[in-house]
Formats: structure tokens, C-alpha cells, sequence
């Protein structure tokens, strides 16, 4: 087995594109640094990268698809440094016809090296869609944020994508015990129906798998950020989120807070610089602070080997 070196890895995703996932991957990561961590942040956006955009990062080099079409042997060689102290970023692939479709043993080897990154703090920010690829890489991590914004749209995406991450999970435990075709025939009888309610004939079968599951579902560690928010009084459809996610997926997954669909956030994209190293105080910037000292300090059970079952259990 592969030796685990990163100390913490977070995902961020939301199955979405355009509710600025990206730049709270960004910020968030700049937060972490602040607090005093070693971050890396990778851009796993396959195919339509854009971290080196925020961070005005022009210098050539090594990148994530020069890892994976094997020019570089190691994810620690795409590292470069960016003007914040403590974080170096691993570019993505951009604007490279089919870079999002890797294989199945380029995804396994992704994710290990991800795995084998030196640093206190991995932040994984991953593409938007239910594909596997991005979803095998939302669930590599030991903490989970999904990023999304009060429009019906944003959140009947996060929803399906936070699903898809869940069944890809518990479909892992079930292919161990030689349940595979459970879940994957009777989900697509039942888009509404609770997970625990497609589970219980598996459950009543094996009180061992059960087990195994119910342990997979407590440790998904699934969070929730608001992003674009016009009025705090849409903060209640994230809550609603929650209670949905805990109701049909049997997961808990907190909403921790929100930025607003402010200028300063918006034109940091353009001047190629992280939000955060300009903004202070105001309302957005102390929840991007306050959810990354949150993220830092949730207790997680770091494996001492690499979690390979993810890409291998999941074909």
C-alpha cells in the first residue's frame, strides 16, 4: 500500500459551473495559509482550469496534464509557488481537448499522488458534472465542501452531485460484499426515494454490510458554503439543504456560511489576486476566514496508507 502523506485533504465541488467554486477554492486556501498551515491547492478542474488565473500565475511549467500524460512523475514536480506564503498551487489542465476524460488507471494514479503531497493542507478543487472523475475526487478527501449559490438551478445540481458522491461511496462498501447491482438497479427506479429505504433488504441481509455502511456514511463529512448571496435571508434554502441531504442521503452535512455577491469579490477574478489578500474585514472575507478555520479544525481520521479503494472499488 501507498504510504498517505498529506496531513488533511479538502474537496471542493458543487456540480455546478459559474457559482464560483473556483474562487472559494482560492480564498479558502489563502485563509489556510494565513492561519499558519503548508497548503496546496490542486486545480483538478479537469479540462477547464483556472487557478493560475486567480493567483496571476504566468510562469510555464509542469502541470497537472504533464502528470498525467506522464512528462512529470510526480504531482510534488507541477508544484509552483504563488505570492501567498505557505501555498503553492498545482496548475490544471485548460483549454487541452480532452482533458477530462482520463482513464480509469490515470484517475487511480491521480488520486494516490494527490494522497502523496507533502503539505499540512491539500485543497482539491474539483470540476463541476456527476462524472466519476469528479466525483472519485470529491470523496478522496477527508473533508467535503459544496459550494452553491441560492438559485434553483445551483442547488437541484449540488443536490445531484452530493448524490452521486454518496452512492459512489456506499456502492464501494456493497462491491466489497458482492452487493454491487443494489443500489445501481434500484436508484434509477426511485430519483426520490430516501437511501436508508433502498438499503434496508440489503441491511436486513447482512447486518455486517450495514455496519460498513452506516460507518461510511458518518464519516463522508459533506459541509456546505453559500456563494453569490444577494440577502442573508436566502441563508435559509442552504439550511434547507442540509436537512434534505441528512433526510434522503443519511449524511450530516452543516451549512457553515456564506459570501455575498459583492464587487470586491467579483473584480479580484479580474486583477489575477486572491480576494482575501485585500479584503479584511468586511462580511465576506470573515466567513471565508472563519469557514477555513473551521475546515482546519474539524478532527478527521487520516488513514496511514493511501485510500486507493476509492478509484479501484468504484470501476
Amino acid at each position: 500500500m501507498t504510504r498517505r502523506v498529506a496531513e488533511r485533504i479538502i474537496s471542493i465541488g458543487g456540480g455546478k459551473g459559474g457559482v464560483g467554486k473556483s474562487v472559494v477554492a482560492a480564498n479558502l486556501a489563502v485563509a489556510m495559509a494565513e492561519e499558519g498551515r503548508e497548503v496546496v491547492l490542486v486545480d483538478a478542474d479537469l479540462g477547464a482550469a483556472n487557478q493560475h488565473t486567480l493567483f496571476g500565475v504566468e510562469k510555464p511549467g509542469p502541470t497537472l496534464q504533464s502528470f498525467i500524460d506522464h512528462e512529470i512523475e510526480s504531482l510534488e514536480q507541477a508544484r509552483v509557488l504563488t505570492k501567498v506564503p505557505r501555498l503553492t498551487l498545482v496548475r490544471g489542465a485548460s483549454a487541452v481537448v480532452g482533458a477530462a476524460n482520463i482513464s480509469h488507471t490515470q484517475k487511480g494514479r491521480l488520486l494516490r499522488h494527490i494522497e502523496k503531497l507533502e503539505a499540512q493542507v491539500v485543497v482539491v478543487d474539483v470540476g463541476a458534472g456527476t462524472a466519476f472523475n469528479q466525483l472519485d475526487l470529491f470523496d478522496l478527501a477527508d473533508l467535503k465542501l459544496v459550494v452553491l449559490t441560492p438559485q434553483l438551478t445551483s442547488i437541484q445540481n449540488a443536490y445531484a452531485f452530493v448524490k452521486g458522491a454518496v452512492y459512489r461511496t456506499v456502492q464501494a462498501v456493497l462491491k466489497q460484499h458482492g452487493f454491487e447491482e443494489v443500489l445501481a438497479s434500484k436508484a434509477e427506479l426511485a430519483e426520490t426515494a430516501r437511501l436508508e429505504v433502498l438499503l434496508q433488504a440489503t441491511f436486513d441481509c447482512s447486518p455486517k454490510v450495514e455496519a460498513e455502511v452506516r460507518m461510511a456514511l458518518q464519516g463522508f463529512k459533506a459541509r456546505l458554503f453559500g456563494n453569490q448571496v444577494q440577502d442573508a435571508a436566502e441563508s435559509t434554502v442552504f439550511r434547507a439543504v442540509a436537512r434534505m441531504l441528512n433526510d434522503f442521503l443519511s449524511i450530516s452535512a452543516p451549512f457553515l456560511g456564506f459570501a455575498r455577491a459583492t464587487r470586491a469579490l467579483h473584480d479580484s477574478v479580474n486583477r489575477r489576486r486572491p480576494y482575501l489578500l485585500d479584503a479584511r474585514h468586511d462580511e465576506s472575507a470573515l466567513a471565508l476566514r472563519q469557514t477555513a478555520r473551521v475546515l482546519l479544525d474539524e478532527p478527521v481520521a487520516v488513514p496511514p496508507t493511501a485510500q486507493s479503494a476509492v478509484a479501484t472499488a468504484a470501476a
